[in-house]
């Protein structure tokens, strides 16, 4: 059994170095696992980001996993995918090296406003992009959120800046280590796939699903399954897709009911999810508040109607997808024993919820947080 190698922690009170090699600088971001820095590599005299994991460093056990996991991830070059220079998650603190993209995260554009659809459509194919070079690796990055997608800078001028998809695999190696209690799966709550939420491994298509989610908000500028409570936000995406507003266009919504399928069967596949969102690079989509090219007036969103012979979603009642978490519950763990009494005369009383076992409880505790008042 080999033990952990200790790194040494960053005091600015001393101006050590971190590792002996790395010079912090300024905190980028906290997350629920990690903390990021803006650091210098005194080695390579370069400029990079620092991720250091709030955990124990991944079990002796499992070092020879993490060490070919993490050459894997590092021989990856796209220019969606950020750059993993260096990752020691044996350590204790654990941590990674990482290319440093001084653009904002795509949840910062949606902070402003719906995004357009010919913007949102490249954003979604450039991740895309990254996911087929991943998962032909057999990667899965299991987080993708709007946080998680950073906008590279042009390089020349009259480029647009580049979705790039970070912390991409990390998430895989994030789960070897002892960063959480038993049980928890690595991922944020409102953008997990149903297969994710019912704590079965993920997939390809589960990132897929969760880029479904991450376009629909960039459109709306309103999270999917947001307006629910935790529980039903929780076991809506068990029974039912996203809600898809009538005022996207038709083509949007064809590809969005397929990225956000129950089933991952259904769902495209990178190469395929490439294909669909190059023929709606043209396709506006016009919301209330949604950003404008400079010099164009908004004429007020696009009315689309059902057809006769377009299905509709189904719809459930509050009651039945409160029920329906419980079902969840019992189908992740292999069952519960829970009374319900069922009370004759008036029937305004929601039913009792049992103790959701792990990892629906982290994942609970998690949406509250998300998607609670």
């Amino acid at each position: 059994m080999t033990e952990p190698t200790p790194t040494v922690a960053y005091d600015p009170a001393d101006d050590g170095l971190f590792d002996g090699r790395y010079r912090l600088g300024r905190l980028l971001g906290r997350g629920g696992y990690a903390r990021v820095y803006e650091a210098v590599d005194t080695a390579l005299e370069r400029t990079l980001a620092i991720k250091i994991i709030d955990g124990e460093g991944a079990d002796p056990s499992d070092v020879a996993r993490v060490r070919s996991e993490t050459r894997l991830l590092a021989s990856l070059s796209h220019p969606s995918l950020v750059t993993l220079y260096d990752a020691r998650l044996n350590a204790t603190p654990a941590y990674l090296a990482m290319e440093l993209i001084a653009g904002p995260t795509l949840a910062d554009l949606i902070a402003r406003g719906p995004l357009r659809g010919p913007e949102v459509a490249r954003i979604g194919r450039e991740v895309a992009e990254a996911f087929a070079v991943i998962h032909s690796r057999g990667i899965v990055h299991r987080d993708v959120k709007p946080s998680n997608i950073l906008m590279r800078p042009a390089a020349h001028t009259g480029e647009t800046p580049r979705a790039t998809l970070a912390d991409f695999g990390i998430a895989s190696l994030v789960g070897a280590t002892r960063v959480t209690r038993a049980d928890t799966v690595i991922g944020t709550a409102a953008y997990l796939s149903p297969e994710q939420a019912r704590g079965m491994p993920a997939a390809p298509g589960s990132d897929v699903y969760s880029l479904g989610l991450v376009l629909l908000e960039s459109l709306t500028g309103s999270r999917p399954f947001g307006s629910r409570t935790p529980h039903e936000a929780l076991a809506a995406r068990l029974v039912s897709p996203p809600d898809i507003p009538a005022s996207i266009p038709a083509p949007w919504r064809e590809v969005l009911a397929h990225m956000t399928a129950i089933d991952p069967a259904e769902r495209p596949d990178a190469a395929g999810l490439i294909v669909a969102l190059r023929t709606l690079s043209h396709v506006e989509v016009t919301a209330p508040s949604a950003r404008l090219p400079e010099g164009t007036e908004s004429t007020g969103p696009t009315r689309v109607y059902t057809t006769a012979g377009e299905s509709r979603r189904p719809r459930f009642s509050r009651k039945a997808v409160i029920v329906a978490a419980v079902v969840a519950a019992v189908l992740a763990v292999g069952g519960i024993s829970a009374a319900v009494a069922a009370g004759g005369g008036g029937g305004a009383a929601e039913p009792a919820l049992p103790s959701l076992p792990q990892p629906l409880d982290q994942h609970v505790e998690d949406l509250w947080k998300e998607v609670g008042p």
